[in-house]
C-alpha cells in the first residue's frame, strides 16, 4: 500500500513538474513574442494619394512595388507583335461570297432598270415600295435606300466593270495577304486600284459595303503563341524593389498612388493595414530560437529542466539583455548593445551551463531584431552575432570558476577587447573604408564594460530577490555566526564537529570529480541542522544514557527519519537556497536505518517486520553535490566508530560503504559515474587518512621530579670538552 502510494505520488509531482515546465515555456514564448513584436513594429502615417509627406519615409524591409511592376509589364507584354499563320481557305471564300453578292446585285439593278423604264419619258422617282421589293432581293447584304438607289440607277457597264475590277483587286490583296485586324488598310489599298475609274457615289454606296461584308484577313493571329511570347516578355521584366532603408516618400514631396500602395504593403499606413507576414516570421523565428535553446538543454544540460524559480532568473537576465540592447542600439549604436549581459548574469548566478544556454538564445534573438526582421546578413548583424556569441562565450569562460566583482569588470574589459577585435575582422571582410571603426569600436568597448557594471548592480538584487545559491551566498552562509550554525555549535556540539569533517571529505570528493565544492561544503555543514530539535537522540550528542536503549525501535527509526523533515523546516525558516534544502532532504535518500531494523527483526520476528518501514522518506540524490555528502556523511560515521583504524581498514569500509549505497539503488538518479565513484572513494580515503594518521605513544613522565633534577644540574659546572647529547623523542 506504502508503495503504491509513493509510485501515485512520484507520477503527481512528474505530472505537477511537466506542467509547470509548459506553463513556463509558454510564458517565456509569449514575453518575447511582445518584445520582439514591438521591436519590429513600424511607424504608422495618416497619408493618402496627393499628400505632402511630413518626413521621409524609407522602407523597414525589401518590398516589390505592385502598382509600378504590374504596369511595366503589361508595357512589356503589350509591345510584343502578334504571331500570324495563313488560312488558304479564306482566299476562295471571299470571293465565292463576293460573287454571290454581285448576283443579288445584279438583280437589284436590273429591278430598277425595269422601273426606270416604266417611268418612260416622263421620269420618276423610286418608291419605299421599291426600296422595299429592292432590298428583298438582298439576301447576304444590307443596304439603306440611298445606297439601293445608287445601285438601282446603275447602268450594266459600270455594275459590271466595278464587278470586275472589285474582284481583280480582292484577288490581288489576299493574294498578298490581308492580316487580322488591318481590313481598313485592305480596303484603302482596294481602293487605290478601283476608285480612280469608278463613279463616288458607286464606290462608296455599293463597293465599300460589299468590301466590309466579304473581306477577310487570311493572315490569323496565333493566340496561343503571341499569348505565351507576351508572357515571356512579361515575366522577364524584373519587379520594381524598393530596398530596405530605400528611401519610398521625400520629405516635401506629394506621395502618389504607387508610394501609398507600398506604403500600405509594409503596413505603414494607420488604419487596417497590418504586414501579416512580418509578424508571423517574426513569431515563427522566434519559435525556432527558442528551440534551439531547448534541444541544447535537453542535450546537454537536462538537469536545468527541472530548475524551477531558477528558470525564471534565466527569463529575467535574457529579457534584460534584450530590452536594453534595443534601447541602446535605438539612441547610442548597435555596436554599443550590453549584449553579454545575460551571459555574466547566469554565470554569476546560476553557473555555466545555464549562461551559454542564455548566450545562444540572446545571440540569435538580438541579431535577429537588429536585422529588423528581413534575415538580410550586412555587415552590422555579421558583427552583432559575433560579438555577444563569441564575447558571451569569453565572458563565461573567464568566470567559471571566479565570479568576484573585480573578475566581473576585468571580464568585461577583455569582452571589450575581443569586441574590437571582431569589428576589425568585420569591417576588413565587407568594407575597404576603415575611417569609421575608431568610433564603432570606442562604442563596442563601452558596450561591454557597461555590461559589467550592470552585472555587478544586479547580481545582488536577482540573488536576494530568487534566494539564489552563488559564491558569495554560500561564502555567507559558511560564517559561523550563521545563527543557524552557531546553534549547531553550542546545542550540539557532536553535531557540528561531525558536519566539519562531512565537509572536508565531500569537498575532496566534489573537486575530485568536478562538482560544486563549495556547494556541497555549505550543505554539509547544514545537511544536519534538523538534529537541533531532538539533539540527545543522536549518538554523538549523548554524553551518557542513551534514549533509544528504552524505545521501541519502530518509534526510535520515525525520530531519527524525523530529522531530515526537521532540518528543511528550519532551512525554509531561515530563508536557506533550495539547493541546500534539497541537499538536506536527499542526504539519506531512502536508505533503512539498518540498526533498528535488526533489532526489530530480534524483538519481532523477520515475518512481523517490513524494512520498508525503516526506510528514510527521500528522495534520493538527484544531483551530484546531494550524492556525494551522502557518501561522506556514511563514510564519515562508519570510519569514526571503526576501532583502530589502519589505511586497509578505511580503504576497505569506504569501498564496502560506497558499493553498499550502489546496490541499494541509492545513486540510480543522480549524474555521478563509475570513474567518478572511483575519484571519491580515493579522495576519501586521502582525507581519513589525514584524519586517523598513526601516532606515537607519549610516555607518562613525572614533572616535578623531572622539574628537581633539572635544578640539581644546574648547581654543577660543566666538565671542559664534554659532550652535551641531546635526546630527541
Amino acid at each position: 500500500m506504502d508503495a503504491t502510494r509513493k509510485t501515485a505520488r512520484k507520477w503527481i509531482d512528474s505530472l505537477s513538474t511537466r506542467v509547470q515546465q509548459v506553463l513556463f515555456a509558454a510564458a517565456t514564448y509569449l514575453i518575447l513574442l511582445a518584445i520582439c513584436m514591438l521591436a519590429i513594429s513600424p511607424e504608422q502615417y495618416d497619408l493618402s494619394v496627393g499628400d505632402v509627406a511630413p518626413k521621409t519615409i524609407t522602407a523597414s524591409k525589401d518590398i516589390v512595388d505592385e502598382i509600378t511592376t504590374a504596369r511595366r509589364r503589361q508595357a512589356a507584354s503589350d509591345a510584343v507583335s502578334p504571331v500570324y499563320y495563313k488560312d488558304d481557305t479564306v482566299s476562295d471564300t471571299v470571293l465565292s461570297e463576293m460573287d454571290a453578292i454581285f448576283s443579288e446585285m445584279r438583280s437589284v439593278r436590273e429591278l430598277g432598270e425595269q422601273i426606270r423604264t416604266a417611268w418612260g419619258e416622263e421620269g420618276g422617282s423610286f418608291t419605299d415600295a421599291d426600296y422595299t421589293q429592292a432590298s428583298g432581293l438582298l439576301t447576304r447584304l444590307t443596304l439603306s435606300n440611298y445606297q439601293l438607289r445608287t445601285l438601282m440607277n446603275t447602268s450594266e457597264s459600270d455594275f459590271e466593270s466595278l464587278c470586275q475590277s472589285l474582284a481583280s483587286a480582292t484577288r490581288t490583296a489576299l493574294v498578298s495577304t490581308i492580316t487580322e485586324g488591318q481590313i481598313n488598310d485592305a480596303i484603302n489599298n482596294i481602293q487605290q486600284i478601283v476608285a480612280y475609274n469608278t463613279r463616288t457615289d458607286l464606290w462608296y454606296n455599293v463597293a465599300i459595303p460589299t468590301l466590309r461584308k466579304c473581306l477577310k484577313p487570311n493572315m490569323l493571329i496565333d493566340q496561343e503563341a503571341t499569348e505565351e511570347n507576351r508572357q515571356r516578355a512579361s515575366d522577364a521584366v524584373e519587379p520594381t524593389v524598393y530596398k530596405q532603408d530605400q528611401n519610398i516618400v521625400v520629405k516635401g514631396d506629394r506621395v502618389t498612388a504607387e508610394q501609398i500602395a507600398v506604403l500600405d504593403s509594409l503596413g505603414l499606413l494607420e488604419g487596417n493595414s497590418v504586414d501579416y507576414p512580418l509578424y508571423i516570421g517574426t513569431a515563427a523565428t522566434l519559435a525556432l530560437i527558442l528551440a534551439a535553446a531547448w534541444l541544447y538543454v535537453w542535450l546537454f544540460a537536462p538537469q536545468m529542466l527541472t530548475m524551477g524559480m531558477s528558470a525564471l532568473v534565466l527569463l529575467i537576465s535574457g529579457v534584460l539583455t534584450v530590452l536594453l540592447s534595443l534601447v541602446m542600439g535605438e539612441y547610442l549604436s548597435v555596436n554599443a548593445m550590453p549584449v553579454v549581459l545575460g551571459a555574466m548574469l547566469a554565470a554569476n548566478l546560476l553557473g555555466t551551463r545555464p549562461a551559454y544556454v542564455v548566450n545562444l538564445a540572446v545571440s540569435m534573438l538580438i541579431t535577429f531584431l537588429t536585422a529588423k526582421g528581413t534575415g538580410l546578413v550586412t555587415a552590422q548583424t555579421l558583427s552583432v552575432l559575433m560579438m555577444s556569441a563569441i564575447g558571451g562565450m569569453v565572458a563565461i569562460y573567464m568566470l567559471r570558476r571566479n565570479t568576484a566583482r573585480v573578475m566581473v569588470v576585468v571580464s568585461g574589459l577583455v569582452v571589450g577587447v575581443v569586441n574590437f577585435l571582431i569589428l576589425l575582422c568585420v569591417r576588413a571582410l565587407t568594407s575597404n573604408d576603415m575611417s569609421s571603426v575608431w568610433n564603432d569600436a570606442m562604442y563596442a568597448i563601452g558596450g561591454a564594460v557597461v555590461s559589467a557594471v550592470l552585472c555587478v548592480g544586479l547580481q545582488p538584487i536577482l540573488e536576494t530577490a530568487f534566494n539564489l545559491v552563488t559564491p558569495s551566498k554560500l561564502i555567507e552562509l559558511s560564517n559561523p555566526n550563521q545563527p543557524l550554525l552557531r546553534r549547531l555549535m553550542i546545542e550540539t556540539p557532536g553535531t557540528y564537529h561531525h558536519s566539519m569533517v562531512v565537509a572536508n571529505l565531500a569537498e575532496a570528493a566534489a573537486e575530485a570529480v568536478g562538482a560544486n565544492a563549495l556547494l556541497v561544503r555549505v550543505g554539509a555543514y547544514y545537511h544536519d541542522i534538523g538534529k537541533l530539535i531532538r539533539p540527545l537522540y543522536f549518538k554523538e550528542n549523548q554524553m551518557g544514557e542513551n534514549p533509544h536503549d528504552k524505545t521501541d525501535p519502530r518509534v526510535s527509526t520515525a525520530i531519527l527519519t524525523e530529522h531530515t523533515r526537521d532540518g528543511v523546516e528550519l532551512a525554509r525558516r531561515h530563508h536557506l537556497p533550495e539547493p541546500i534544502i534539497d541537499m538536506i532532504r536527499q542526504h539519506h535518500g531512502d536508505t533503512p536505518v539498518m540498526y533498528f531494523y535488526a533489532k526489530a527483526v530480534k524483538m519481532f520476528g523477520e515475518e512481523n517486520v517490513d524494512i520498508r518501514d525503516f526506510r528514510y522518506d527521500g528522495p534520493k540524490p538527484q544531483t551530484s553535490e546531494a550524492a556525494i555528502l551522502m557518501l561522506s556523511d556514511t563514510v564519515e560515521a562508519a570510519v569514526r566508530a571503526l576501532p583502530d583504524p589502519t589505511q586497509e581498514k578505511i580503504s576497505a569500509l569506504i569501498r564496502k560503504l560506497v558499493r553498499g549505497k550502489m546496490e541499494d539503488g541509492q545513486l540510480d538518479e543522480c549524474t555521478l559515474t563509475f570513474r567518478d565513484i572511483g575519484k571519491i572513494c580515493s579522495a576519501f580515503e586521502t582525507v581519513l587518512q589525514g584524519v586517523f594518521h598513526e601516532r606515537i605513544e607519549y610516555p607518562s613522565v613525572d614533572l616535578s621530579r623531572a622539574q628537581h633534577h633539572s635544578e640539581g644540574k644546574a648547581s654543577q659546572k660543566p666538565i671542559a670538552g664534554a659532550k652535551r647529547t641531546e635526546v630527541k623523542p
